[in-house]
């Protein structure tokens, strides 16, 4: 029997086979940080960590958990939500908010099937910035036009003013790029400290 070598990707994401119960007590906190730091990051518009944090738990764990990470952050900052409430908002951002634990369940997959060990940090990085740049174009798009047609009746409207008079969609873009590129790779580094998903585990295969 013989290891076969492992992407740079899968290194960062392997470690050990993972309990039912680490599972889902990692699960709830990353959750509750997605929570705690779209509180502190209230007073800069359209900046948060959160969308990373569930593009890092679809890339370490799987869409589904990663999907419950975005439901239940949602569901509680967009209900305690100093800016308002409104329920069709919440259901679109919760929905749209799982494009992120998609785009990291088929960044996982793509890595499990290619030999990224020639890749370097700063070469993942910013492999994981663009793939926040568009995912979050697709999530802005979304919410922006929904926002339209439920405000102005319009979706046209609402997608100008994505960035018209204030550039948020940019904003958003932006600063995610930054954090998928930054936040992700630490996240992914202790998070396979203390556990890995079991279907990640080294491959082997017999000689």
């Amino acid at each position: 029997m013989k290891l076969v070598q492992q992407s740079s990707t899968e290194r960062d994401t392997n470690a050990k086979p993972i309990s039912t119960a680490r599972r889902t007590a990692l699960i709830a906190s990353l959750a509750a940080l997605c929570i705690g730091t779209n509180y502190a990051m209230l007073p800069l518009p359209n900046v948060k960590l959160m969308d990373a944090i569930v593009f890092t738990t679809g890339l370490f764990f799987g869409v589904v958990p990663g999907s419950a990470v975005a439901a239940i952050a949602w569901l509680v900052y967009g209900t305690l939500n100093p800016l308002g409430f409104s329920l069709p908002i919440l259901l679109t951002v919760i929905v749209s908010e799982t494009v992120y634990a998609g785009a990291g369940h088929l960044v996982r997959r793509t890595s499990a099937r290619s030999d990224m060990s020639s890749f370097t940090s700063l070469e993942r990085s910013i492999i994981f910035g663009a793939v926040g740049l568009f995912t979050t174009l697709a999530y802005d798009l979304i919410t922006n036009a929904v926002s339209g047609l439920l405000a102005y009746n319009s979706v046209w409207l609402g997608l100008l003013t994505m960035n018209v008079p204030i550039p948020l969609g940019i904003i958003h873009e932006a600063s995610n790029f930054v954090f998928f590129a930054t936040i992700t790779p630490v996240l992914l580094r202790l998070l396979a400290k203390g556990a890995v998903p079991i279907e990640m585990v080294t491959r082997v295969k017999t000689k």
